[in-house]
């Protein structure tokens, strides 16, 4: 059995995956492959929802 270079789990024969030569579990993997996006878009949500408030018409659209 081989351990996960970052976490140091133990990883099952077949069950790891190589990135940038390292050893890593699957959830180490993940992370590696996708990082985590940061939520600055939605830090403050009052403003972010009053914006979107303000994006769309204030009456109701009538289709003919």
């Amino acid at each position: 059995m081989k351990k996960c270079e970052k976490c140091k789990a133990t990883v099952k024969e077949g069950d790891g995956q190589e990135f940038h030569s390292k050893i890593l579990c699957e959830d180490c993997y993940i992370d590696e492959v996708m990082p985590k996006m940061p939520k600055s878009h939605y830090d403050n949500d009052a403003e972010f929802m009053q914006r979107l408030k303000d994006s769309y018409p204030v009456r109701k659209q009538q289709y003919h």
